[in-house]
């Protein structure tokens, strides 16, 4: 009994084909990916750099609240403390939040530099939105 084969047959196509995967397509691919992979590395080192200035500062606070004689003393080092990391860290969130406002504005401009457009005439060098569908 040897139904499988005759139920499926072989696949005629390419299937790169069939989601229209051409050069082009994977160029594009490739600089996103670049541009993801790069934007990944930079908010990384900027949050490592941030958790080590914290961690300093948390260090410095331990010393500064053993040292504490009264009450009043530790809950005023407590107090500067908790100033000083909301400071920080509203700080570090614009930051970051500063660092995908650029990294969303960049990822949808595309060099458009010698492609035609749809009208057959070329376009300027000048940079513009992508849309997925254009191509």
């Amino acid at each position: 009994m040897t139904i499988g084969t005759a139920l499926f047959p072989p696949f005629p196509m390419d299937a790169r084909t069939f989601w229209d995967i051409n050069g082009r397509s994977l160029e594009y691919a490739e600089k996103a990916y670049r541009a993801w992979l790069e934007a990944a590395g930079e908010m990384q080192s900027e949050v490592i750099e941030f958790l080590n200035s914290r961690l300093a500062k948390d260090s410095a606070m331990m010393v500064r609240l053993g040292r504490c004689k009264t009450p009043v003393e530790a809950f005023n080092v407590h107090a500067e403390y908790a100033g000083d990391t909301f400071y920080d860290l509203v700080n570090e969130g614009q930051k970051i939040v500063a660092q995908f406002g650029t990294v969303a504005a960049q990822g949808f401009l595309v060099e458009t530099e010698g492609e035609p457009s749809r009208s057959g005439e070329p376009k300027s060098h000048a940079r513009r939105a992508h849309r997925a569908g254009t191509h």
